[in-house]
């Protein structure tokens, strides 16, 4: 719902212990801005099947703002396209995704902040799911820990830590990462090729005849009723981390590419034949440093955990590494 009435937004009391990565700006975060170099390029299709204002009153009629174009490029945080309870929007692209270090692609939504109770946000969430085909969608395990009673209101807020791997959790500008690497293995889906994404609204009612359930099998409570135009989950872009157009992918696990010491202090050093290039990233998927040497100077780095892709003689290695 797009965000125009902050002024009746309220805070839901909530008993539960934040478990998960919190709003931007804090510490642990995992929201990435859209200016953020890791993106190399945005959505260039979509199409919005939309849902009722209320899935519980039809008649009512569709959610109506925005057009599916405001979906498409660069996020502003003004042009958005609404889903409506239930609703749908197909993502497509100029280059598949593929499954590389970190996370691979970024949904942005545009949550808005308690002015109030900072920390708290207006969060309509979504479900998202990949295809390899436009036909057989694989869901992110997604988890929810708002309490399923009471009802989280038509303008409650809800801390993000309580949410996982739903679209639609981090405020405007700032995207959702989602990293292939956590979807369950399906025969019909090749991570390595992913060419539709897909955002689907979570009804955010209690009610047990129209209520939507996380991975584990809460149902998810998110604000309800909604009944405008603006109702349900506003997409605004969905940026690309990883796409074949900007990295050859032809083997994850090459056997004959390693790299040492690990953990490494000054220097990390590669062994393989006829490397072609080496880029360090942080864990989010920001390309740190790039290399066509086997010796690569990562002192600067801060202590942590890191990925290093190494192609060499047409094969590709991902692996992570300790910085000390």
């Amino acid at each position: 719902m797009r965000k125009i009435l902050s002024i009746f937004l309220v805070t839901l009391p909530l008993l539960s212990v934040a478990q998960f990565a919190p709003p931007a700006g804090q510490e642990g975060t995992t929201a990435m801005h859209c200016d953020s170099s890791a993106f190399v390029a945005w959505a260039t299709g979509c199409v919005v099947e939309r849902g009722p204002m209320r899935i519980d009153k039809p008649e009512n009629g569709l959610a109506s703002y925005g057009v599916d174009a405001d979906g498409l490029g660069k996020p502003d945080g003004q042009a958005l396209v609404s889903l409506g309870d239930g609703g749908n929007a197909v993502l497509t692209f100029e280059s598949p995704l593929y499954n590389g270090p970190g996370p691979d692609f970024a949904v942005f939504e545009n949550p808005l902040e308690n002015a109030q109770q900072p920390g708290f946000f207006f969060l309509e969430l979504g479900f998202v799911e990949v295809s390899s085909d436009g036909e057989n969608f694989v869901r992110f395990p997604a988890i929810s820990y708002v309490p399923e009673s009471p009802q989280v209101g038509s303008f409650d807020c809800v801390e993000p830590q309580l949410v996982h791997n739903f679209a639609g959790k981090y405020a405007p500008l700032y995207g959702t990462p989602f990293d292939l690497e956590e979807l369950p293995e399906d025969e019909r889906l090749d991570k390595n090729k992913i060419t539709h994404v897909r955002i689907v609204d979570v009804v955010g009612t209690i009610n047990p005849d129209y209520a939507t359930y996380d991975s584990e099998g809460h149902i998810v409570n998110d604000p309800w009723p909604t009944p405008f135009a603006s109702s349900g989950f506003d997409l605004d872009a969905v940026g690309v981390i990883h796409d074949l157009a900007h990295y050859s992918i032809h083997d994850h696990s090459a056997a004959s590419i390693a790299i040492y010491p690990n953990p490494v202090q000054d220097r990390l050093s590669v062994k393989a034949e006829k490397i072609t290039s080496i880029a360090v990233f942080s864990l989010t998927g920001q390309r740190l440093l790039e290399s066509d040497s086997n010796h690569v100077d990562v002192s600067f780095l801060a202590s942590g955990l890191y990925l290093v892709r190494v192609e060499a003689d047409g094969k590709v290695a991902i692996e992570k590494f300790m910085k000390n």
